[in-house]
């Protein structure tokens, strides 16, 4: 026996590393979890995804990605877009030159820095030489992908001497500060936007040139941070109108309780939630991606960079990210986590202490076990597309990369999120509508009724209300919010006050045929009610988001005169495959069957599905396994490698890191506590802590971890 299990796992790491060596760039872009670490292999952190993402800033990562390869794992190589790690560039140690004016300032000539040791950068000519030189170095040293993370810019510098010139070459007008006014504050963030748009395309350019040469396939991947987390922070990044850019294979949408938070504290409701944010966040990267040849990893952070909070706040905030980020039914891949050296290793201040608490570790990697198998697609028992057709209607809330470049007041996302954060309190699941995706008709028809307003961001081209009237025509219901002209609508150098209108929304209503004071019509095949309610007070007042939900549930309904408004359960319930993701928003959530408790580091088995309004769930049916007759593995701690039954004998594998407990539910059909043995990849027996549980027939197994893999067998 010891010497089959030595062969099986050396067979087993030979095929992987042939797997790695002979597809290249498919072992990255076509992986379905992956993180990203700055540390050398270490088997306490090696957990079992498909792909290791080195974000470390040596000037040769060689050393670094041997470390993980050699393990049979593939590696591309992230690096900061937007600031020098090392301080390498401006300093004077890349070229010998120093490039003070490259570095972001404020309008008092500070230096903006992240975390207070690296500089934020403008996208010169100089900057962008320097990355493409370590795309190279990186490429060089085996990388078989690059993922530039962060491209972005804030919105309140621009006081830089690089960014005063280009502004000159840009505008050929003499340049001026963003905060002298609206229209200066546009073009100073439409500038920065133009800008990492090079960046991308010159470093994406690069890749596909060194591939080219190389005869390699390497993939090219934009790491990046929502819209709504940017607004908080003021930051300007390229995202919809990055979407055409060609040699981008996809990007990571990072989101972690940071942004969650941080977005949320700049929205004024009384019943706002953490899980709401998370499922914005996470709706919004879905969108950039869905129906386009471009693949999206949705990225879940157990921790933030923040030390002052406790693990049991990253413990409830881990849940509610999972089940927002679980119920994007379109995607099916993800970035496990960042930095799991911070979870998994002692000697980091999160959470008071690390490594994180056993339990904790335990239910993360049962987390990772899902986000290996889970299936795209899905059916919603509660909420959005269940079996009621009046709630199938999908609904999507406009928005554009321009309301980064808008000056906001108040709560910077009073309007956006005001929009959007009732309808999930409803448990409908809406989504922001990109308006750069406007000309793509497989994006636009996902969408029954879309809602505008152009309270907090302005159109960027008449195409894009060109395609807006299309789209009514083919049958959609538009939704105009009111809005007065403010300072931008009246800039004199606007595309629609040059074709003669006093706002973007005037010139949009001559496209949409409307006369006089209308304020419901038909169009084609679809229909158009403007709503006499601002964005941005929807959240303060009871009346106001009442007249809201009535209206979007009168016009997606019009034939239902008694519908009082666009209403909900309150819930979120999604099947994909054996699992289901549920969260209780604003009512409570029910649900009979025999289910495993994925959060549960006991692997708890469950007959009813409870859940709290604010509470958010994980599970996996077992009802169908469990009445049948033969031996079967039903969930476990990452990541089952195989399983096979053998006359009665059942054996599996599975890896995971060192020093966190594995954990294992399996069902044995006899009675009585069957006879388990489990042993390492030397053929070294391990200890196994055996619990049955005879209401549900099934065993609970707890045994040490390996990297290179556990075997465990069992029989009568």
């Amino acid at each position: 026996m010891m010497q089959r299990i030595c062969f099986l796992s050396f067979l087993f790491w030979m095929c992987i590393g042939a797997v790695f060596a002979q597809s290249g760039k498919n072992e990255v872009i076509r992986s379905k979890t992956l993180f990203q670490t700055n540390s050398h292999y270490d088997p306490r952190i090696a957990i079992a995804v498909d792909a290791v993402v080195m974000h470390q800033h040596a000037n040769d990562p060689t050393r670094l990605i041997d470390s993980w390869q050699d393990h049979g794992f593939a590696v591309g190589r992230m690096f900061f877009a937007d600031s020098d790690a090392g301080n390498i560039y401006w300093t004077g140690n890349w070229d010998g030159k120093e490039y003070p004016g490259d570095v972001e300032r404020r309008q008092d000539g500070q230096v903006v820095k992240c975390a207070n040791v690296r500089p934020y950068m403008l996208p010169t000519e100089g900057w962008i030489r320097f990355l493409e030189e370590n795309t190279i170095r990186s490429l060089d040293a085996g990388a078989i992908a690059i993922l530039p993370e962060e491209p972005l810019a804030h919105v309140f510098t621009g006081y830089e001497e690089s960014f005063k010139d280009l502004w000159r070459q840009r505008y050929d007008i003499p340049w001026r500060g963003q905060h002298e006014d609206a229209e200066t504050r546009w073009l100073t963030a439409q500038l920065k936007n133009e800008l990492y748009i090079k960046l991308e395309k010159r470093l994406a350019d690069k890749t596909l040139q060194y591939a080219r040469e190389h005869s390699k396939e390497l993939g090219f991947i934009l790491p990046i941070h929502s819209i709504y987390s940017n607004i908080a922070a003021q930051l300007v990044a390229p995202l919809g109108t990055s979407v055409n850019l060609n040699g981008v294979d996809g990007y990571i949408g990072q989101i972690w309780t940071g942004p969650v938070n941080w977005a949320l504290g700049h929205y004024d409701a009384p019943d706002k939630s953490f899980f709401a944010s998370a499922y914005t966040l996470y709706d919004y990267f879905t969108q950039l991606t869905v129906e386009s040849d471009k693949k999206l990893w949705l990225l879940v952070d157990p921790v933030e960079d923040n030390p002052a909070h406790t693990w049991a706040e990253f413990t409830e905030w881990y849940k509610h990210c999972i089940a927002a980020m679980l119920l994007m039914e379109d995607v099916d891949s993800y970035e496990i986590m960042p930095w799991p050296d911070r979870i998994f290793l002692p000697g980091y201040q999160t959470g008071g202490s690390t490594p994180a608490p056993e339990e904790y570790r335990i239910t993360i990697l049962s987390v990772t076990q899902v986000l290996q198998e889970i299936p795209k697609g899905g059916y919603w028992e509660s909420g959005g597309r269940s079996e009621s057709s009046r709630q199938s209607e999908k609904i999507g809330i406009a928005v554009s990369d321009t309301l980064m470049w808008q000056r906001h007041e108040g709560p910077w996302l009073q309007g956006m999120y005001g929009m959007l954060l009732p309808l999930i309190g409803q448990g409908i699941p809406v989504s922001s509508c990109i308006l750069e995706r406007s000309a793509d008709q497989r994006y636009m028809s996902r969408f029954n009724m879309i809602v505008l307003s152009y309270e907090d961001f302005k159109p960027l081209d008449v195409s894009w209300h060109e395609n807006l009237v299309e789209w009514v025509k083919q049958g959609g219901k538009l939704i105009l919010l009111s809005s007065e002209p403010d300072e931008l609508d009246h800039c004199p150098n606007m595309w629609w006050q040059k074709a003669g209108f006093t706002s973007a929304r005037e010139h949009l209503l001559s496209l949409l045929s409307s006369q006089g004071t209308r304020k419901d019509w038909i169009l084609g095949k679809g229909r158009v009610t403007q709503l006499d309610v601002s964005s941005r007070k929807i959240a303060r007042s009871d009346k106001i988001r009442q007249e809201y939900l009535t209206s979007l549930g009168h016009t997606m309904w019009p034939n239902y005169e008694a519908l009082p408004s666009l209403y909900g359960p309150g819930t979120f319930a999604l099947r994909r495959g054996p699992f289901l993701v549920a969260h209780a928003e604003s009512q409570p959530f029910n649900k009979e069957g025999l289910w495993i408790d994925v959060f549960d580091p006991a692997l708890k088995v469950i007959d009813r599905i409870k859940l709290d309004p604010g509470q958010s769930g994980l599970y996996r049916n077992i009802k169908k396994q469990v009445q049948g007759t033969k031996p079967i593995v039903l969930h476990t701690t990452h990541r089952l490698m195989e399983q096979e039954l053998i006359k009665g004998r059942l054996r599996f594998l599975v890896r995971g890191p060192a020093e966190t407990p594995a954990v294992a539910r399996v069902f044995f059909p006899k009675k009585e506590q069957p006879k388990v043995t489990a042993t390492d990849a030397k053929g070294k027996h391990v200890k196994v802590a055996i619990k049955t549980d005879p209401d549900s027939n099934t065993t609970l197994l707890k045994f040490p971890n390996h990297p290179e893999g556990i075997t465990v067998e069992i029989h009568e």
